[in-house]
């Protein structure tokens, strides 16, 4: 992403990273209203690229310039600016706690909440913006993980997978999606640990 700070008019945007090995992977989705690159204000690299993945329209802004306006507190255009801002930022900071919780639970919960949020985007070939192996790699799952989780929730009559996935059972999809904690059983000795999983 060059160093600039972009906002999301319109259309989705993928969030795209490399790891060490050279390796390119998904990390997140941005719709309308997303701010990227705020690392960019601070003067500090952007921790992913943007890829568009639908017909989109952003506007970009120069950090530095931001930066210049943010500096001069108390002036109109700095309080302005900071009561657009900050909304944005609240917002992206909910979505990056959204994503981390999205990378957690099993398999099968991690693909229905993506679902659940997302399901429009999911294309059932592999060369589509938005395909299984995508969505696999930002869940953090192998794509045929997420194949057999797709084919669990067909099975269950949660959703039907065509070009896109429709959700068939929203009602009985978000128990899926967020499943009750395990309960935690003391120890012996008072402590008190979570049951292992089978």
């Amino acid at each position: 992403m060059p160093p600039e700070v972009m906002f999301v008019q319109s259309g989705t945007v993928a969030l795209t990273a490399t790891d060490a090995e050279g390796g390119h992977w998904w990390n997140g989705v941005r719709g309308p209203r997303s701010l990227l690159g705020v690392e960019a204000i601070q003067g500090k690299p952007a921790r992913a690229r943007a890829e568009v993945v639908t017909d989109a329209s952003l506007c970009s802004a120069d950090p530095a310039a931001l930066r210049t306006q943010m500096s001069a507190p108390g002036t109109p255009a700095a309080s302005e600016l900071s009561s657009a801002l900050v909304p944005l930022l609240l917002e992206e900071l909910d979505r990056r706690s959204d994503e981390t919780r999205g990378r957690s639970g099993t398999a099968l919960s991690r693909v229905a909440r993506f679902i659940l949020e997302h399901s429009e985007l999911v294309e059932s070939g592999q060369r589509g913006p938005f395909s299984k192996r995508h969505v696999a790699s930002m869940l953090g799952i192998r794509p045929e993980t997420m194949s057999r989780s797709l084919a669990t929730l067909t099975n269950d009559g949660l959703i039907t997978v065509g070009r896109h996935i429709t959700i068939e059972d929203r009602a009985r999809l978000e128990p899926v999606a967020s499943p009750p904690h395990a309960p935690v059983e003391p120890t012996r000795r008072g402590r008190r640990k979570a049951p292992r999983s089978e």
